[in-house]
């Protein structure tokens, strides 16, 4: 689905959603259906040419579920207030990548840098990275800001909180 510019899509427009999972550093946060049921997973990922990008272990509980049912729905939303976001849903490819270029990104984007222990174990695992694609079949967005507006947020109030 490629997303139009100036069309609103909720309550942004294609570029503001296209702009938000840009400059984003919130996980995607994928809806998918395991042999066990349904499960929610947190994946680093990047936007670009109107798709998901992300990276995971080929023999992954992740992949092997995106293999046998590629149907998910994602959320990328704020953890502080005020709270907005993207959701949606789409159809996943997942392929086995033949070096760690997207992975090195995902990291670079995330951490900063590759040169941490993160980055050294996730970059040097035995089993093959699979590259997921996720395609946008329908997707909305939310901005609570204006309801929100002069409510102090939660990092503020309670420094100590896990976001």
């Amino acid at each position: 689905m490629e997303l139009e510019r100036d069309k609103h899509y909720g309550q942004w427009t294609g570029a503001q959603i296209m702009g938000f999972l840009a400059e984003t550093l919130i996980p995607v946060r994928l809806g998918l259906t395991t042999k066990n049921g349904p499960l929610i997973v947190p994946v680093w990922f990047e936007y670009s040419s109107h798709r998901l990008h992300l990276c995971s272990p080929d023999n992954s509980l992740l992949v092997d579920a995106l293999r046998a049912n590629p149907e998910v729905s994602f959320d990328v939303s704020t953890n502080d207030l005020p709270y907005a976001g993207i959701r949606g849903r789409g159809i996943a490819s997942c392929t086995v990548a033949h070096d760690n270029r997207v992975l090195e990104k995902l990291i670079t984007r995330y951490v900063g840098h590759t040169d941490n222990a993160l980055a050294d174990m996730l970059l040097n695992r035995a089993s093959d990275e699979a590259l997921v694609e996720i395609e946008p079949t329908w997707i909305t967005s939310w901005d609570f800001s204006g309801r929100m507006r002069g409510i102090e947020s939660v990092r503020a109030r309670v420094p100590e909180a896990p976001m």
